[in-house]
């Protein structure tokens, strides 16, 4: 049943992407790990004082081949005063926090059609609180010069660097 309503949900990003993120939000939500007791599904956007975030990787690939595919384990601390959720909304996972990432070309334009994969959060993140997030990557299909971010977002909400939290940016060259 879980699968199905998160190839729901996939299918609502690829159409729609994050209703206030101009777009940048297809993929899909996966929770591995651990699931530990949380304080309840999200209902609703968080405060825009929540999207504060900081988000260690471990050294990121300058080099990739072409679809290649890699798994990184992704430190994320929430820097707010505020509970971030892992559940979202039971009947469509919306306003759920996960982890992601966004492939840029060189011209700083969205690859839209690509396979985005997110990753949730093992359970829900105290104020202060550190996780471990693992991350599934994928390097585009064609060859080039691209921009790999690392990001948290409220799903069908926006991304935490678009309210001001900083993301990682990395170049990778695609060959």
């Amino acid at each position: 049943m879980r699968v199905n309503k998160i190839l729901a949900v996939t299918c609502l990003f690829i159409a729609l992407g994050c209703a206030n993120c101009g777009g940048a939000g297809s993929g899909t939500a996966s929770n591995g790990g651990p699931q530990a007791t949380s304080h309840g599904p999200a209902t609703g956007p968080l405060t825009d004082d929540a999207y504060k975030a900081e988000i260690t990787t471990p050294p990121l690939p300058e080099k990739m081949k072409r679809g290649e595919k890699a798994t990184i384990v992704v430190k994320v601390k929430n820097l707010s005063n505020v509970t971030w959720p892992f559940h979202g909304r039971p009947t469509d996972g919306y306003y759920q926090v996960n982890l992601g990432n966004i492939w840029y070309d060189n011209s700083n334009k969205l690859i839209s059609d690509h396979p985005y994969v997110r990753s949730g959060l093992p359970n829900d993140v105290q104020p202060g609180q550190q996780v471990e997030v693992p991350l599934a990557i994928t390097a585009p299909n064609k060859a080039g010069d691209y921009t790999l971010r690392i990001d948290l977002v409220q799903e069908m909400v926006c991304w935490f660097s678009d309210k001001g939290s900083r993301a990682v940016n990395t170049k990778v060259r695609v060959e």
